[in-house]
């Protein structure tokens, strides 16, 4: 990287709002401080709207968005082939467009690119959005310069290996919309109790679930006095409007909310999965959540939710345990003792790391810039070894 030259970079994310939504906002802060980057995100059918809402959000002259257009699979062949695609597609990048630093932000899509890389003397990074380290992040740790997480509690386990907390970056605009016109913008009344369900960027089909069996559990009360916002992913959402219809409820049951910043400022309780980005985006509103981690995610949720809940920030409960009974009293309870939601709230808030997006640019120039003195180091001892 010259220094007259911008710095170049290329992310490369999974295509879940978790994965996704931290690349873009490094891209933001990149492009805001002179950089060029390339955003390659995976492009799935069953998120394609969500996907390219948050993406186009994101576009700008200094930021190009390529969506990678995969199939999800569980044959071994199938995402050998497609990573061998990736891996070609990466070369072409790498001879056109020559980036300074790849930046792997989990998930499988990741791995091809960050080896092809490596293998070019490109500068190479990881950022981990969970507490305990994705697969593909474990496996590809040994091969890259530095691994920024979003935990203290995940440096832990690196085994002294170049690392650094960021924190996870978060949309700028999340907590930053006061109560009053984030309930406007999704027809909420604001001087309700209101609940948010969230089941991470695709919807949860057992929160889902958990609701309506829920639904007729509530008192005449509840259902006069309390409002719910579900984002309950494309399959669901009508089903459950109709259900929270019938029971005469205030409810809005949508697919996904790209305003994700009014939601959680209309909101007073959470109830959800336990992502990383969710994790980050409570802390940073400081809301009490319960929460109910996905049990298939390789304890990645799990850990998650135990930290929100060792500093007193949200109840975790796993999946088998959450029944409607169960989550019902705790909606009662927390419903009902405001002051103990607030709490809780200033409790959560201890995971927010406000300038994340920022750490994380600092951590890709450094790696970009120690590349360039090895690169010089290497041109200065071995001449005729530096092609080019």
């Amino acid at each position: 990287m010259a220094n007259a030259s911008p710095l170049k970079v290329l992310l490369v994310a999974e295509g879940s709002g978790g994965h996704l939504l931290p690349a873009l906002q490094t891209a933001r802060a990149l492009a805001d401080a002179g950089g060029r980057v390339h955003v390659w995100y995976a492009l799935r059918a069953t998120m394609a709207p969500l996907t390219r809402a948050l993406a186009e959000d994101t576009q700008s002259s200094a930021i190009a968005l390529s969506p990678l257009p995969l199939q999800r699979t569980g044959s071994a062949l199938a995402k050998l082939w497609q990573g061998g695609r990736l891996w070609r597609r990466a070369e072409r990048c790498f001879r056109v467009f020559a980036p300074d630093v790849v930046v792997g932000f989990g998930g499988w899509v990741s791995a091809p690119v960050v080896m092809a890389a490596r293998r070019h003397g490109i500068g190479c990074l990881l950022h981990e959005q969970n507490v305990v380290m994705g697969r593909a992040n474990r496996w590809l740790t040994p091969w890259v310069d530095r691994v920024a997480v979003s935990f203290r509690a995940t440096q832990e386990t690196l085994g002294g290996r170049a690392s650094v907390v960021t924190g996870l970056p978060v949309r700028p605009r999340i907590g930053r919309v006061s109560r009053a016109d984030g309930a406007r913008r999704l027809a909420l009344d604001p001087s309700r109790f209101t609940l948010l369900v969230l089941g991470g960027s695709q919807g949860s089909r057992t929160l889902n679930r958990l609701m309506t069996d829920l639904i007729p559990l509530l008192s005449t009360e509840e259902r006069a006095a309390w409002q719910i916002l579900h984002l309950g992913g494309a399959a669901d959402a009508a089903a459950l409007q109709a259900a929270y219809a019938a029971a005469g409820l205030t409810a809005r049951a949508v697919p996904f909310v790209a305003e994700m910043e009014a939601a959680y400022a209309a909101a007073d309780l959470v109830l959800s999965r336990s992502g990383g980005s969710t994790v980050a985006e409570l802390a940073r509103c400081g809301l009490p959540a319960i929460l109910i981690p996905y049990p298939y995610a390789h304890t990645h949720q799990r850990a998650n939710a135990r930290a929100v809940e060792r500093i007193g920030g949200g109840f975790a409960i796993e999946e088998p345990e959450a029944t409607p009974g169960w989550v019902l009293n705790a909606l009662r309870w927390l419903s009902a003792d405001a002051a103990l939601r607030e709490r809780m709230g200033a409790q959560v808030r201890q995971l927010d790391q406000p300038d994340a997006a920022e750490r994380l640019r600092m951590v890709i120039v450094e790696v970009a810039r120690t590349r360039d003195v090895r690169g010089e180091i290497a041109a200065a001892v071995h001449p005729a070894q530096v092609v080019g």
